[in-house]
């Protein structure tokens, strides 16, 4: 059955240089209100392999507070959706956030690291992209750290979130 599902808040500070960009958070991540929440989504795996200080095993407001510490913060493209499930593919009806807020909120920001395909499409096919150009914003494609991503190995996508997420 396809629902209304709405974006949690951006997790950032004044100092985030960094963003990584989702579509919108699956049934798992939205229920916790955990952005990367599904056990078996590579991303927080992937943040303590590159930033040994942040555990996986540590409570998510720990987790958050750590990437914010290396100036790396949280979003969404989309702000409001239609889906049935998880998967990206099953988005319809899909509302952008509106980023030209994040030129307050983060006054540093210089990239967008987009997690997946769903999400750098979406964003490139809304207002966002002038706004990201008219700031100097780069935008760059990321493999999808979902467990439904199974195209890349698992070396080549920490290989390529490392080299993305070190930015001091």
């Amino acid at each position: 059955m396809t629902s209304k599902k709405q974006c949690m808040a951006a997790k950032v500070d004044e100092n985030v240089v960094v963003m990584v960009i989702g579509s919108m958070p699956g049934e798992v991540s939205l229920a916790k209100q955990e952005y990367y929440g599904h056990p078996k989504n590579l991303f927080w795996k992937f943040v303590e392999e590159v930033f040994p200080d942040i555990n996986f095993d540590s409570p998510y407001t720990s987790r958050v507070q750590g990437l914010i510490n290396h100036h790396i913060g949280l979003w969404d493209v989309l702000q409001v959706c239609e889906r049935a499930g998880s998967l990206d593919s099953a988005i319809k009806n899909a509302l952008p956030n509106d980023f030209s807020s994040l030129s307050v909120q983060t006054p540093q920001l210089k990239k967008l690291l987009f997690n997946g395909r769903k999400a750098y499409d979406s964003f490139m096919k809304s207002p966002n992209k002038s706004w990201a150009a008219n700031n100097h914003i780069s935008c760059v494609l990321m493999p999808s750290t979902s467990p439904a991503n199974a195209s890349i190995p698992q070396a080549e996508k920490l290989r390529r979130w490392r080299q993305e997420l070190v930015v001091l």
